[in-house]
């Protein structure tokens, strides 16, 4: 199934996607593929299916935040989103998103 915002292909089990109509985009609910690197998930081939830092920021302080557990709910929750500076990109750094108890970054 294709996303209708983006028309990117999606997993078929729409309950485990969340629609979020202001950025044209569907979000993963749940974090998976928990513990493994940058390298193990392939990512540098598909940094573009991250979530921006743009987005990261409006959903943490969105309606959907607690959802996505981007509210400080959890601790396990972190992932990775697409690298914002060029010169991080090219040394090799990646960018990620954590939420605690009391604080959200990005990193």
């Amino acid at each position: 199934m294709k996303c209708p915002h983006c028309k990117k292909e999606i997993e078929n089990d729409l309950s485990k996607w969340l629609d979020i109509p202001e950025l044209k985009i569907f979000v993963e609910i749940e974090v998976h593929d928990k513990n493994k690197s940058w390298d193990e998930l392939g990512l540098s081939k598909r940094e573009k299916e991250l979530l921006t830092v743009e987005q990261c920021i409006w959903l943490a302080n969105s309606k959907y935040a607690k959802k996505l557990k981007m509210d400080g709910s959890s601790s396990s929750d972190d992932f990775f989103i697409q690298q914002p500076f060029n010169l991080s990109r090219k040394n090799g750094y990646v960018a990620g998103f954590y939420a605690g108890s009391g604080y959200a970054l990005l990193t």
